[in-house]
């Protein structure tokens, strides 16, 4: 799936509207913070200008000096306060927006349906926003802003002095003199000042367009692989692997093999900063050396005094440098725009999973039938087909077994039914109706699921089991006996306040593979709903655990239908009716006895797992 960007000006008036609704008093913030960063250096130039003045005046006031002087450190003293202020202000206004914009790519992701969250494009910007942190994206422009506002200030404070230094006209004669006193002195130094100024934009917007291509295309990928690999070293739960089998070295390797590809590219685009950088510092340079040479001649000439040079010199250090600033500040944005884009484009994906608007009401609770009409399903952005032309029933009361080799369709089969997945061709349909014009929050809450792959968090035991922070404990703690994990619990100290995993707590419980399983069959039970899914539920369990997991499941959902998938067959026993898939397809349907009886895929799995058991 594409993330579509949008058009790079409306994204930055979006972000700068987030901003003003989020911390409506980050941006004023900013524009006064501008102002003072601004008006300090001009402090010292004006000031310094005046008691130099004063110095060159034959009968100069001591008293005067050292009122300039006090007048200098005072203002120096406020406004540095002022912005010391200022600063720790912002840092706290942007760091809580910078967690608001978390919570934010959080609650997208959440929101998402299962089809567009596993889009490797869509994954790759949900990991990779969160760690922009405040270098790229909406956080970065308000660094930008202030950069740009500073700049402008100071420009502004610049042109009223250049108005000041062109209205004072040389004394003494000559025709140099006379140029410089011409109507088209401050036309060619505006013109100067305009090229100097496109030089340094167009030579910014150049090396940044480089710079997001390196890092979109290579950077960021690059870092999302690292981050793989760094959390193979780091996290406790892979350290048994990788120092059992002395893995540090390949690991080590891939790093390197990619710290030297990512090395070799950003050369490429450091070599073509370098040639843009180069026309800005030339551009740059001859605007501040003619510049320099004009108010020079001008104070030879009469113009104006030492004083006053110091004061127009400092003009053009401060033009400038605003310039310089203005341009680097715009760079950045030119940059940005397309990180802001990246952040937009995320947030405006629409889910593909229509939402249907169908109520499911009490009648089809308590009567219900599922029916796949010619289904055929391939992932997205595979060719083949990972399921084709199913066709079958499933009822209320049913239990069904699943069975079949590695990569048969089993679990898709399961996604589909759950709606995780839309087939591309087919129906599937919930009482003569097409489940896609049921409410699709509705429709999840139909089942009850235990995925191979299933997940527990690091929260407390109850809350991994309610899936919720407020629950019933009684009902809980029925959920996990059911399950088989009554003598575990008894173990716990805090019960169901028992931590999990050690990620934020040093005296978190760890789990075997078995305990885990039993809290996710555990969860499942607790939800109660009309339907259960159980996917190789009992993979880690021992048979006698199976056997009695099992045993308890048949009681718990008497009167509900549910599907078991196991690559145990024993599981096969208890159920109604056995569904075969093999290579995507629904090769065969039946009782145990009836495909015992054959000479089928289920047939030569069965007597091939009892043939081991058997010896």
């Amino acid at each position: 799936m594409e993330v579509k960007k949008g058009n790079a000006w409306t994204s930055l008036m979006r972000a700068l509207k987030m901003l003003m609704k989020d911390s409506p008093l980050l941006i004023p913030c900013t524009f006064v913070m501008a102002a003072f960063e601004a008006a300090s250096p001009y402090i010292n130039i004006l000031i310094s200008a005046e008691i130099v003045t004063e110095l060159t005046l034959p009968n100069r006031d001591i008293k005067h000096l050292f009122f300039l002087a006090i007048v200098m450190a005072v203002a120096n003293c406020v406004v540095g306060l002022l912005l010391a202020f200022l600063y720790q202000f912002q840092d706290v206004l942007k760091y809580r927006q910078m967690k608001i914009i978390d919570g934010k790519v959080a609650e997208k992701s959440w929101q998402m349906d299962y089809e567009t969250v596993c889009d490797p494009k869509v994954h790759e910007k949900a990991n990779i926003i969160p760690h922009w942190g405040y270098d790229h994206g909406v956080l970065a422009l308000v660094k930008q802003i202030s950069e740009i506002l500073s700049a402008l200030f100071t420009i502004a404070i610049s042109v009223v002095l250049v108005v000041e230094f062109f209205s004072l006209k040389t004394t003494e004669g000559g025709t140099l003199s006379q140029a410089l006193n011409h109507w088209l002195s401050p036309v060619v130094f505006l013109t100067l000042f305009g090229l100097s100024a496109y030089h340094n934009i167009w030579a910014a917007a150049k090396t940044q367009k480089v710079r997001y291509q390196t890092d979109n295309d290579v950077e960021q990928p690059f870092n999302q692989v690292v981050d793989i690999f760094e959390s193979c070293c780091a996290e406790y739960q892979r350290g048994k692997d990788l120092r059992m089998f002395c893995a540090q070295g390949m690991v080590r390797s891939h790093l390197l093999m990619l710290f030297d590809k990512l090395a070799t590219l950003q050369t490429t685009a450091q070599k073509y900063a370098k040639k843009m950088i180069l026309v800005s510092f030339i551009s740059t340079r001859a605007f501040h050396l003619f510049t320099y040479i004009f108010v020079g001649l001008k104070a030879l000439y009469g113009a104006f005094g030492a004083g006053s040079l110091l004061k127009y010199t400092g003009m053009v250090e401060q033009m400038s440098n605003g310039i310089g600033r203005m341009c680097n500040a715009i760079r950045e944005v030119w940059q940005n725009i397309h990180y802001i884009d990246d952040y937009f484009a995320y947030q405006d994906l629409e889910n593909r999973t229509s939402t249907g608007t169908k109520p499911i009401t009490e009648d089809i609770l308590n009567d219900y039938v599922f029916e796949f009409r010619n289904v055929t399903f391939t992932y997205p952005g595979t060719e083949t087909p990972s399921l084709t032309n199913i066709n079958c029933v499933l009822k209320k009361e049913e239990k069904v077994a699943i069975v079949g080799r590695n990569g048969s369709g089993k679990t898709t089969f399961i996604k589909l039914l759950c709606r995780l997945y839309d087939p591309q061709e087919g129906t599937i349909l919930l009482n003569g109706t097409d489940i896609r014009e049921y409410r699709y929050e509705d429709y999840l809450k139909f089942f009850s699921t235990v995925f191979q792959d299933f997940c527990i968090f690091a929260l407390q035991l109850g809350e991994n089991v309610a899936s919720e922070s407020v629950y019933n404990e009684k009902d809980v703690i029925c959920a996990l006996e059911n399950a088989g994990f009554k003598e575990r619990l008894k173990t716990l100290s805090d019960g169901l306040h028992t931590q999990l995993y050690k990620y934020f707590y040093d005296d978190g419980v760890e789990l075997s593979g078995g305990e885990k399983q039993k809290v996710a069959i555990a969860r499942c039970l607790y939800k109660d709903a009309p339907y259960a899914i159980l996917d190789e539920p009992t993979a880690a369990l021992d048979p006698v655990a199976e056997a009695d997991i099992y045993q308890r499941m048949n009681q718990f959902i008497e009167g509900k239908g549910a599907i078991y998938i196991s690559h145990r067959l024993s599981s096969c026993h208890f159920c109604h009716r056995i569904m075969v898939f093999e290579n995507g397809q629904l090769v065969e349907t039946g009782t145990h006895e009836e495909l015992l009886a054959t000479t089928g895929l289920y047939h030569r799995l069965w007597h091939a797992q009892a043939k081991y058991y058997q010896s």
